[in-house]
């Protein structure tokens, strides 16, 4: 069964319309980890008003609400890496189903973050104990579309490898 070649050549245009995308996102997800991370960072080191430990305590709050951005980069980056693959046409390649599951995995990190790890390293730092969850529907939507993307990306190596079998006996 083949794929007729206008199909091919959509998703390949497809593929490389949304790598632009993502180069987008990346570039705006970078803007504001420097700008929100460097800022706050910058003038909390130069501050002459506060004590080592307190720069220490505020640059390490700084970088802990920057965890899920920095991880959603790096599920955004392994995309545009598939994506660039699917731009060049190499649908069944090994490297690009594993960008694709590692930008799933990324993506459930960063949720994870958002939800549990975040919440809690704030108050435990800020010494407040307790613990917290940030449940709102939209992150379990997230999450959930996370791990899809995460299976379609195991699924897509598993293609991938079936694919290199059989071509093998041809």
């Amino acid at each position: 069964m083949s794929i007729p070649a206008n199909e091919l050549k959509h998703a390949q245009n497809l593929a490389i319309t949304a790598q632009t995308f993502a180069i987008i996102a990346m570039v705006t997800l970078i803007v504001a980890i420097v700008t929100k991370g460097g800022f706050s960072i910058g003038s909390t080191l130069i501050s002459a008003d506060l004590s080592w430990q307190q720069k220490v305590h505020s640059t390490g709050l700084v970088l802990i609400e920057l965890l899920p951005a920095i991880l959603f980069l790096e599920a955004v980056n392994h995309l545009r890496r598939a994506l660039t693959s699917f731009g060049n046409s190499e649908f069944f390649s090994n490297e690009a189903a594993r960008h694709v599951a590692n930008a799933g995995s990324s993506a459930i990190y960063a949720m994870i973050a958002v939800m549990l790890i975040t919440p809690n390293l704030l108050l435990w730092v800020n010494q407040q104990g307790g613990f917290d969850v940030r449940i709102e529907p939209e992150y379990i939507g997230m999450l959930a579309f996370a791990v899809f993307v995460s299976a379609v990306g195991r699924i897509l190596a598993a293609a991938t490898h079936i694919k290199t079998e059989n071509d093998a006996f041809v």
